[in-house]
């Protein structure tokens, strides 16, 4: 199954949102990819994620957790449609090889002690040979997914597939539960939360829940750092938001795009931290989530507007 072609849209909505045509930020370039895209965002394919455990465990988890260096993880977890020409390559999905199967493999003491090993200079086709040697027909699978895969691909991206996934065995290899544990851990009353900007107490401190989700993401999960912690979640997020199933949130991600941006065309009027960014973005438009005009910028420089 396709996720953009055959996914039917949930019958949860209980209060729509809406959005201004236009926006006035003092940044023309900003008002200008935001009346051009911000209306599609909330019904094109492939971007929001819906609160179902299928679509946070292909999208969320396995498409964005390793997106990074070149590394197109959606295209590879088949949830995003293959941008290159690979008449060989099949996805993860296609091949049926999920969370459960991919953490079988992490549980295999070969496979796990080799990418454990000093690999610097090491070609990658030395741990295709180790999963093909000693994972079975999902290592082979595997192996064969990232031989024909286009796009650069690394050995960290094999051990990120497999150790991050075995992570979620406790929780039934579901993204969602895992999600919702921490809410559980955390006592936060509802799930999804109606208010993911409601505090909690993390260590000692206090923070809000969307941040002690992407402070755990980056605890518990191999190569997810500061950029892809909010990367996993806020989508899901839009996606609640859009539905009017929880407050405005505050989380976005601050990747090249955005960065290139806000160098070429803030002027002083876009502030080029996260914090500063959201304090800004809140101060004009309190009800709509800074990710909205965050993926405008994406999809502004990606197809070549500004």
């Amino acid at each position: 199954m396709d996720l953009q072609r055959d996914h039917q849209p949930l019958e949860q909505s209980v209060n729509p949102r809406t959005l201004p045509d236009e926006i006035d930020t003092g940044c023309p370039e900003l008002d200008l990819v935001w009346k051009e895209y911000a209306e599609v965002i909330l019904d094109r394919p492939g971007i929001l994620i819906p609160d179902t455990e299928e679509d946070l465990n292909w999208h969320a988890f396995l498409g964005h957790s390793i997106d990074m260096q070149g590394f197109r993880a959606a295209e590879f977890a088949g949830v995003d449609a293959l941008t290159r020409p690979a008449p060989n390559f099949v996805s993860l999905r296609d091949r049926g090889v999920g969370i459960a199967q991919l953490a079988s493999l992490w549980g295999i003491p070969p496979i796990r002690e080799h990418l454990f090993s000093n690999l610097r200079g090491v070609p990658l086709t030395s741990t295709l040979e180790v999963l093909e040697s000693n994972g079975g027909v999902i290592g082979t699978s595997l192996a064969e997914a990232f031989r024909w895969f286009p796009w650069r691909k690394f050995h960290w991206s094999v051990r990120a597939f497999l150790e991050n996934s075995a992570v979620l065995e406790p929780h039934n290899f579901s993204f969602r539960g895992w999600l919702e544990g921490i809410g559980a851990d955390l006592s936060v009353s509802g799930f999804p939360p109606s208010d993911f900007t409601d505090d909690v107490a993390v260590d000692g401190r206090r923070m809000s829940f969307e941040r002690a989700i992407r402070h755990r993401l980056q605890q518990t999960f191999y190569m997810v750092g500061p950029a892809l912690a909010p990367y996993m979640i806020c989508d899901w997020q839009l996606w609640l938001w859009s539905r009017g199933l929880t407050a405005v949130f505050a989380t976005f991600k601050l990747d090249s795009f955005h960065e290139q941006f806000v160098a070429k065309y803030g002027r002083g009027v876009v502030p080029e931290t996260e914090d500063a960014f959201i304090d800004r973005w809140f101060g004009v438009y309190p009800d709509l989530p800074p990710r909205l005009v965050n993926e405008c910028v994406w999809l502004g420089i990606e197809n070549g507007l500004v």
